[in-house]
């Protein structure tokens, strides 16, 4: 058996990206490389530039610390793409699976997943239809109310088109003060917290929503009810699936506590777990896993976790984030749902 030839699998590991998320995508890169290196697997690294420019980089690459310390390199150090036809055929020939891990556009709105599906390249992941249909906030909490989760009331702003009265019924609506209700405003279509900030009453809710399209992150804004009171976790889910047979595992979820040291901020009110809560060193983040959440409530994330997966059609794995919320609070229930008190979030 020792004697036995293995046959290499051929990875081909795709990260950077048209995004504001490029460093976080050769953070993940970062992590793929450290866990899946073996005597039967051989990784060949490659990148998307802001412009869309492909290139196949050196592993010492993904370890630089941002995307601008090889950016400028990229010309002389790396071989390039004329096109991302160049590039598709060069993968289908080079690469036997590619594991993508751009954030953001081109990464989780199915771009890469439709280029490779198009030349026939097995992927890792969710395929782009339902990457397309997840990715976008807004689509995905309409998709999740017609299937019944509890969603998070929200309003819709396009481009231009600034529709004052109609947020303001919005806010009326949902027993918000049109001058003072606190709300979330964030992009549709971008991740890890970019574009997203706390905002008082109508006017400034536009003010921010018109700044996030005015600084190019996205077209359409989301603006939230902000949910006061709850908990927020995250739970990583597992297709342990064959083909086309889904088999999701939710693990162990994890509570996300935000925290205050000494003396608290004036803006420390409004906060959010937001990008520098995330990936940089800080002491107002705590995880707690196992969360501090009774059996019940866990079972309850586990059961709508492992739902809302195969509800949206994704596949391989993914991250749900949520709130666990008190019973008293108005975003939390919704009638003939078993998962009363939980709002989740693919």
């Amino acid at each position: 058996f020792d004697n036995v030839e293995r046959k290499v699998l051929r990875v081909g590991l795709i990260c950077g990206g048209p995004s504001a998320e490029r460093g976080i995508s050769l953070n993940s890169a970062r992590s793929v490389l450290d866990n899946i290196q073996g005597d039967n697997l051989l990784v060949n690294c490659y990148y998307i530039d802001s412009n869309l420019n492909a290139f196949a980089i050196s592993t010492a690459q993904v370890y630089s610390n941002t995307p601008a310390d090889f950016d400028f390199k990229l010309e002389s150090l790396a071989q390039g793409f004329r096109s991302l036809s160049e590039f598709t055929e060069h993968l289908a020939s080079s690469v036997d699976i590619v594991f993508p891990v751009i954030h953001g556009r081109f990464g989780e709105d199915g771009g890469i997943q439709e280029l490779l599906e198009r030349s026939n390249i097995p992927f890792v992941g969710t395929g782009s239809t339902q990457c397309q249909k997840a990715f976008d906030k807004y689509d995905a909490s309409l998709e999740l109310d017609r299937q019944g989760f509890v969603t998070v009331p929200n309003f819709l702003i396009q481009g231009n088109e600034t529709d004052e009265s109609g947020l303001s019924k919005w806010f009326e609506q949902n027993l918000l003060d049109i001058k003072s209700g606190k709300v979330v405003v964030k992009p549709t279509r971008a991740g890890s917290s970019i574009g997203v900030s706390v905002a008082y009453g109508v006017s400034d809710s536009l003010t921010k929503a018109n700044g996030v399209i005015s600084e190019g992150i996205d077209d359409k804004v989301l603006i939230e009810i902000f949910l006061e009171g709850g908990s927020e976790f995250t739970a990583i889910v597992l297709d342990v699936g064959s083909g086309f047979d889904c088999q999701p595992v939710v693990l162990l979820p994890t509570e996300v506590e935000l925290q205050s040291h000494g003396a608290v901020d004036v803006s420390e009110k409004d906060a959010i777990f937001n990008y520098r809560r995330k990936y940089l060193p800080t002491r107002q983040v705590a995880y707690h896993t196992p969360p501090r959440f009774s059996m019940d409530v866990i079972s309850k994330i586990r059961e709508g976790a492992s739902l809302l997966f195969q509800r949206l059609g994704l596949r391989d794995f993914a991250r749900i984030d949520g709130w666990v919320l008190p019973p008293s609070t108005k975003a939390s229930t919704s009638a003939g749902n078993n998962l009363e008190g939980l709002i989740l979030a693919q």
